[in-house]
């Protein structure tokens, strides 16, 4: 007949199977089914540590940037395609800054004693919207000071209106030569009809647009023949601005 055991020999009973053997602490308790031979010997300790998810989600996010990072920034600065048309200095001029928007954009003329008239005040620069077909405008920058001009800005040049005499043309670029600059820029001379061709003008290259004293019926026509004869040298040379 079998002895029941004691307590203090059942508690000696367990301690018995969780024995320690040259420094190895052996689990005599436990199961290792399904386990490989490699992952019993060398144990929980050579498992590689989880990182923490904090650190999983910030290495995540180094390693796949979105593709707008590697983009310039939408507002980054481009340079302008606005055209230019610069205009002589000269109050006396037919054309000037008082009366400029009048002429290119409405196709009136108004004198500029009538501008100042009015309290019509002398800006630095005017941007005009020229008016196309179908209710588009495209706006053309228009200044008397080519002096205030950047570099890069003389591609953007399209048209001067030229009053005369050659040191107009001081300080500009192709050596301030006129006959290398209207290579290059449509050159418009605008003069009363009944006044004689200056003689500088009349020599170069360039477009005439006549105006009446006294027939203003006839301002839309002539100046509408400036719009004409600029779209075609924009076509030929100057078809990557905005125009």
């Amino acid at each position: 007949m079998l002895k029941a055991k004691t307590a203090d020999e059942e508690i000696s009973f367990c301690c018995d199977r969780c024995t320690e053997a040259e420094g190895f602490k052996i689990d005599t308790m436990g199961t290792y089914h399904g386990m490989t031979l490699k992952s019993v010997t060398e144990g929980v300790s050579a498992r590689k540590a989880v990182p923490e998810p904090q650190q999983v989600t910030q290495q995540t996010q180094q390693q796949s940037k979105p593709i707008s990072a590697a983009r310039p920034p939408s507002n980054a600065k481009r340079g302008s395609r606005t055209p230019i048309i610069i205009i002589p200095a000269a109050t006396t001029s037919v054309m000037s800054m008082y009366n400029v928007k009048d002429m290119l954009q409405d196709c009136k003329f108004v004198s500029t004693d009538d501008k100042r008239k009015q309290g019509a005040k002398r800006d630095n620069e005017v941007l005009i919207q020229r008016r196309k077909d179908g209710g588009l405008t495209v706006p053309y920058r228009v200044i008397d000071n080519p002096a205030k001009l950047a570099p890069d800005d003389w591609d953007r040049v399209v048209a001067v209106f030229v009053q005369g005499p050659a040191w107009q043309f001081k300080g500009w670029p192709w050596n301030g030569n006129p006959v290398e600059i209207f290579d290059r820029v449509k050159a418009f001379h605008a003069k009363w009809d009944e006044l004689p061709l200056d003689a500088n003008v009349a020599k170069w290259s360039v477009t005439i647009l006549q105006l009446s004293k006294t027939k203003r019926h006839l301002d839309r026509a002539t100046l509408l023949k400036f719009w004409e004869i600029l779209d075609k040298h924009m076509i030929k040379n100057k078809g990557h601005l905005r125009w």
